[in-house]
């Protein structure tokens, strides 16, 4: 097998792994964050594995099948926002003493658009019409999930 045909398959594979986690995301209320993190977490074995241009076929196809199969809806769209995080992190390391600000205002930004599209266009706009403050509070833990997964892709990878 080539090399490319390998990279394609394992990439098609981990997609396939990726969709069913985020399937099994409305078992455990809980699991309406933590599956789309494992996905996340996925998406740097892809990056290593197969390389950038599977990377995000691989993210795309997640973001798509899971919005479409998916029973957690908001699980589906915090992967959408955010599934792509790993390839543009290494932009972000870049900037050095600012990389932490802007990673934060695009956690934050993403955060708020995922819930803000969740209330408005799927119907809960009408019950949280008073609830601004559990929105922001979802965004600071949305926040707080996602600084602690920036830290996990840090993590360096065993080599076998």
């Amino acid at each position: 097998m080539r090399a490319s045909s390998r990279q394609m398959a394992l990439g098609g594979m981990l997609t396939s792994t990726a969709v069913v986690i985020m399937c099994l995301g409305s078992l455990i209320p809980v699991n309406t964050y933590v599956c789309p993190v494992l996905c996340i977490l996925i998406t740097r074995v892809v990056l290593e594995s197969c390389g950038r241009r599977i990377g995000w076929c691989y993210y795309i196809a997640t973001a798509v099948l899971s919005l479409m199969l998916a029973p957690d809806r908001e699980a589906a769209l915090v992967y959408a926002f955010l599934g792509y995080y790993p390839m543009i992190r290494p932009f972000f390391e870049k900037m050095g003493v600012f990389a932490w600000y802007a990673k934060l205002l695009l956690f934050t930004l993403a955060g708020g658009a995922s819930y803000g599209m969740l209330l408005l266009v799927m119907g809960a706009g009408a019950a949280m019409s008073e609830g601004w403050v559990l929105t922001v509070v979802t965004v600071l833990l949305w926040d707080a999930l996602f600084l602690l997964t920036d830290r996990l892709l840090g993590l360096p990878l065993k080599k076998r």
